[in-house]
């Protein structure tokens, strides 16, 4: 594990306090979102990794009322030499928007990108992890085969990691960054989310 305390498997649930920063809805709003998942570890030194991250998210936008959820789960095969692993990720996005009280997208699409990373060790088992995500949406469309595009979605995560026993039971504190664009009938843009966020891992060696 190169000083790394890594389990053969693992699996993870967040919440996060986001703040959603919409040109679709044109508005900001906050509130929780929520992630999970999985990674398993083989190799001869615990460096080959495949996971898979889901998270979803429901915004209501104060200021008009405009609603957004959004879903997306990927899965993930990397490769890791010491601190630093990379590799790639395919899955699904999908986005509804509400305007004014009116279904205004339903858009869903595939996933194809890479990974990129480092986790460096501190203290007694605890650990600090960063991480970047980068998808690009394809075959996209909408339930009611509106004019609907989706962007390339870059996810960035920032985590520390605190060993709360030997048994593989992480508390993880974290902050994410998630940038991605949506467009219905040319209307749209940019969206942004800013999301610190804290959970637990729970790990176990096969």
């Amino acid at each position: 594990g190169g000083g790394l305390r890594i389990p053969a498997i693992s699996a993870f649930a967040e919440v996060g306090y986001f703040t959603y920063k919409s040109k679709l809805a044109a508005s900001n709003d906050t509130g929780l979102r929520y992630n999970y998942g999985f990674q398993i570890f083989g190799g001869d030194d615990r460096d080959l990794g495949a996971g898979m991250r889901s998270n979803m998210l429901a915004a209501t936008f104060s200021l008009n009322q405009n609603k957004i959820t959004e879903k997306n789960q990927s899965f993930i095969f990397n490769y890791r030499y010491g601190f630093v692993y990379a590799g790639a990720a395919f899955g699904t996005t999908q986005i509804a928007f509400t305007e004014n009280g009116t279904d205004a997208m339903d858009a869903f699409g595939n996933t194809m990108g890479g990974n990129l990373g480092a986790m460096v060790p501190f203290g007694r088992g605890n650990l600090v992890q960063t991480d970047v995500l980068i998808l690009k949406p394809s075959s996209v469309k909408d339930s009611q085969q509106r004019p609907v595009s989706l962007g390339l979605r870059i996810e960035s995560d920032t985590t520390l990691s605190f060993a709360l026993s030997r048994k593989f039971i992480d508390l993880v504190l974290g902050f994410k960054y998630i940038k991605h664009s949506a467009t219905v009938g040319g209307a749209g843009g940019t969206e942004t989310q800013t999301i610190p966020s804290a959970g637990l891992r729970f790990g176990a060696n096969l």
